[in-house]
């Protein structure tokens, strides 16, 4: 068994693409876990606090600004999180006006 001939050479392997599929899993969990997070804190500081849902709103937006700085997401994030909380503002801004 150790007599076999092989062509293996130690440290040639191309590893491009697993730098690559590491990178865009590490991403993934990068993002996807603030996302999650901002996801759980907007409806916790709603219903577990009594902040109302505006000052909850720029609460989990400030939140989602340090967590940018901190995991240094790209610009990508804070457009992100614009386009997010302006239907969810509406949308509280609504189902407040009917729940009076």
């Amino acid at each position: 068994m150790g007599s076999e001939s092989s062509n293996y050479v130690r440290g040639n392997m191309d590893v491009e693409e697993h730098k690559h599929t590491f990178g865009g899993f590490m991403g993934l969990t990068k993002y996807g876990g603030a996302a999650v997070a901002l996801t759980v804190l907007y409806p916790t500081l709603v219903f577990g606090t009594p902040l109302s849902w505006l000052a909850a709103l720029i609460t989990t937006l400030l939140v989602g600004i340090v967590v940018a700085i901190g995991l240094k997401l790209k610009g990508g994030w804070y457009a992100g999180m614009i386009a997010m909380a302006v239907p969810v503002a509406i949308a509280s801004a609504i189902l407040a006006a009917l729940n009076n």
